[in-house]
């Protein structure tokens, strides 16, 4: 079963780009909104290649919006819009176009919220090839996505891509947060949300690229990037979508702040403001210029605004708001509902973010959110924050935990080093402590400071496996393979914890593979085949589970078998986003690359290794294997 996991893994990868180039088109997009004079306003606009014969769908501001292209020549091509107004009375509207390239294609007087009247112009640009290796799955055709249920939503994904993998760690985040959401602002949607989980960029969807993501509410549906690298699955996504179904649509300084009303957006705007990026609150109030603004600001913003706001004032006078603006008159509206100027709301909303407080236990709260999106160095910054407000021991031992993990998931060693030595005066003779210490050291290439960490360790805890497997890497680094070798056959004999015992026989397996004697090779085959029926039980377990994968991969390569191990090891590096494994993966792809005979392919991945945040001893390994090809 885990070998036919891997070959459709890899093969769901392959899909990815794998047809040829597809015609297609640029095209320029305008929205615009006309005052009570018959002036029209630029709301919106961006540019979006489309291509040919798949339809493309979005949130245009106001309205649900499909473009068909479905023919192009030299000179012109053929596409057909419809549209779908977001609110309780909606309208359709539907065009046809044939026209050149540079002139507009305008539909007119659509009828928005408060009889607003607005306008969608499409200006094809050129004729443009979509790049095959952009992305292939077309989410309106029946079968490309599966979903899984939770009690608010129904997540979509490719099967065996990252969102397969992780959809259960995306549905906790939003669940948890709708639930808060939905209670605070007491909202009775009908139905389920729908939220598709891409690997990649999808051409039937309309992006906002601004953070990667699409909501469509009158279609409660939304659209977020999940893969190796691009995580955009933020709870905001269904929070937007459920605001603007309960009251219909405003200004998305609005909309989004609103969404952004349970995040930790003020830790942001203290450093925003701070640093002098913060934007006048008039300019953001207008949409043309929220949209263009940097996105991280233009979000913290808005958020912290709403947010203060809502505390400030109370909900029943900012739903007020909410359902009375829009892209044209916000200012006058917020004016009109707080009976005060801009100006004076401005510096109100200021002094409110300047005196925000935050608890260990919320900061310690985001910290889990942040890890939960892989945002790592988000993550270290909150973590940061708990450290700088502990006031008690027992404060400073929760924000110390947090901190060394986070430096460690960061790939700052040495931070992490620095935490767990500030825990051990707190918590002396610990043994687990000690097991992170040494192990920090000697990601930094501290060898002779960790092993005597590790030795410290085992004084007080003799029968630690995880304790003896190190030190026995420890042996292995500094080239004691003697040593090495008597404390892995420790762990192997001691039954205490098998996590650590598989891994001491796989790394026993790869010294006993290179002895002279015949005895020793039996040996070690017996160890990796060890490997393989641990780890891959592991799998059967958790099919996202990159270590079991890792570890599947060095047992595979042990046994000769260097392109299932080269399979194993590619699952590995797609699911996992810790720059310590990755670093390792990266050196193992290397070796499996090296003993295929695919001599470039291993430079590359060696070369990953140099570029990342790998451990000491596996840049030096690395290193070692740019100049001289790895042999068994």
């Amino acid at each position: 079963m885990t070998r036919l996991l891997i070959v459709s893994f890899i093969l769901a990868l392959s899909l990815i780009g794998s047809a040829g180039a597809t015609d297609g088109v640029k095209f320029a997009i305008a929205v615009y909104q006309s005052d009570s004079l018959g002036e029209q306003h630029l709301l919106l606009t961006d540019t979006i290649n489309l291509a040919r014969d798949i339809t493309a769908s979005g949130f245009l501001l106001t309205s649900s919006t499909d473009i068909q292209l479905s023919a192009i020549d030299s000179s012109r091509c053929t596409f057909a819009v419809h549209l779908v107004t977001l609110g309780s009375s909606a309208r359709t509207y539907s065009r046809n176009f044939t026209v050149e390239y540079g002139l507009p294609a305008k539909i007119n007087d659509i009828i928005g919220k408060n009889d607003g009247r607005y306008s969608l112009v499409l200006t094809p640009l050129e004729r443009v090839d979509i790049d095959p290796n952009r992305c292939e799955f077309d989410h309106g055709i029946k079968g490309t996505f599966k979903f899984n249920p939770t009690a608010h939503l129904d997540i979509y994904f490719i099967p065996n891509s990252l969102g397969d993998f992780y959809w259960e760690t995306v549905k906790g985040m939003m669940e948890f947060e709708y639930r808060q959401f939905k209670n605070i602002f007491g909202l009775n949607l009908p139905g389920k949300h729908k939220l598709f989980l891409c690997p990649c960029p999808l051409n039937s969807v309309i992006w906002d690229m601004r953070f990667g993501q699409v909501i469509d509410p009158t279609r409660n549906t939304s659209f977020a990037l999940y893969a190796p690298g691009v995580n955009s699955a933020d709870p905001f996504l269904i929070l937007q979508t459920a605001i603007l179904r309960q009251f219909g649509y405003a200004p998305p300084f609005l909309s989004e702040g609103v969404a952004g009303y349970l995040s930790l957006a003020a830790f942001d705007m203290k450093q925003l403001i701070a640093d002098g990026r913060a934007i006048p609150l008039d300019e953001l109030l207008d949409t043309y210029t929220f949209l263009q603004a940097p996105p991280a600001v233009a979000d913290r913003s808005c958020a912290t605004f709403v947010k203060f706001l809502i505390d400030t004032y109370g909900l029943d006078r900012f739903r007020q708001l909410f359902i009375n603006a829009d892209d044209l008159n916000l200012a006058t509206e917020l004016t009109k509902a707080y009976g005060q100027s801009v100006d004076s709301l401005e510096q109100q909303w200021l002094t409110y973010v300047d005196t925000t407080t935050f608890s260990l236990v919320q900061l310690g709260a985001f910290v889990d959110r942040a890890e939960a999106m892989f945002d790592y160095s988000l993550m270290n910054d909150y973590a940061q924050g708990m450290v700088t407000m502990a006031a008690t021991p027992g404060d400073s031992l929760m924000a110390l935990t947090v901190l060394k993990k986070a430096c460690f998931l960061v790939g700052d060693y040495y931070g992490a080093t620095e935490a767990q030595q500030a825990l051990l005066v707190l918590r002396p003779n610990e043994s687990l402590s000690t097991l992170s210490l040494a192990g920090y050291k000697m990601m930094n290439g501290l060898y002779e400071e960790a092993r005597r960490d590790l030795e410290h360790g085992l004084e007080f805890d003799s029968t630690n496996n995880f304790l003896r497997c190190n030190l026995g890497l420890n042996h292995l680094l500094t080239g004691d393979t003697l040593e090495a070798r008597m404390n892995l056959m420790a762990v192997i004999a001691n039954h205490a914890q098998p996590q650590a015992q598989s891994e001491a026989r796989i790394m026993l397996a790869d010294l006993l593979a290179i002895s002279g004697q015949e005895s020793d090779r039996t040996k070690a085959e017996e160890y990796y085949q060890y490997g393989l029926n641990a780890f891959g039980q592991q799998l059967q377990l958790s099919a996202a589970n990159p270590t079991a994968h890792l570890w599947m991969g060095i047992s595979t390569l042990g046994l000769q078998d260097a392109g299932n191990a080269l399979n194993y090891l590619e699952a590995a590096l797609f699911t996992e986003t810790r720059p310590f494994y990755i670093g390792m993966i990266n050196l193992w792809l290397g070796k499996a690359n090296d003993i295929l005979g695919q001599r470039q392919a291993a430079r590359d991945f060696y070369g990953a290794v140099l570029a990342g945040a790998a451990a000491h001893y596996h840049q030096e390994e690395a290193r070692r294997f740019l100049d001289q090809p790895y042999t068994q």
